[in-house]
């Protein structure tokens, strides 16, 4: 099962694969492909665009007033520390500021102490959407996955590689993303800092 619903719908999938199935096993194939081809591309980019989805950053303190948030934060939840012999201090988060839109939390009243691992928990904003290219990359990584597939009429987007290494001397390599699709991906991905 996919860690992450599609933010592209069935409907709008059918309509870009010209199919007016209404079978029920088909369809749940289609939502099956679609939330597997946004697990792909969200972990590609290292974003999730799933409104409300809750996450947890985790961080060591550095001994600043502030955080960057792995993704746009729209509440806290909860925010505990750490210290090394893993004994657990839960934080008042009624200080903790949200600026420039939820990438960034604030403790105007301490720093995230140092040497503390730090875990802030966290909804995503509701009013998140994926934007139109990553729906768009989504849609076209299903649509492969479709055609590759069985019910396509073909295998489902592997190729065998001989490997003198594997007793069985074959290996399954998963194919990449496209290049048109890494194009069209590289203004969303996140960049390790």
């Amino acid at each position: 099962m996919s860690t992450y619903p599609s933010p592209v719908t069935v409907a709008d999938f059918q309509k870009y694969m010209r199919d007016a199935t209404t079978d029920t096993e088909v369809l749940s194939f289609f939502q099956s492909i679609l939330d597997s081809a946004t697990e792909q591309v969200y972990t590609y980019l290292g974003r999730d665009y799933t409104p409300s989805a809750v996450k947890t950053d985790v961080f060591f303190g550095k001994g600043l007033h502030i955080h960057r948030m792995d993704n746009p934060a729209g509440t806290i939840i909860n925010w505990k520390s750490y210290d090394f012999e893993g004994t657990e201090t839960i934080n008042d988060i009624s200080g903790l500021v949200l600026i420039s839109r939820g990438a960034i939390v604030v403790n105007p009243e301490a720093t995230f102490a140092k040497n503390l691992e730090h875990r802030i928990k966290y909804a995503l904003p509701d009013s998140l959407s994926a934007p139109e290219t990553v729906c768009q990359v989504i849609l076209e990584i299903a649509a492969i996955v479709f055609e590759e597939s069985k019910l396509g009429g073909a295998r489902l987007g592997i190729e065998i590689e001989s490997d003198h290494s594997n007793p069985s001397g074959t290996r399954v390599k998963y194919l990449d993303l496209r290049p048109r699709h890494v194009e069209l991906l590289a203004p969303y991905r996140r960049v390790a800092v």
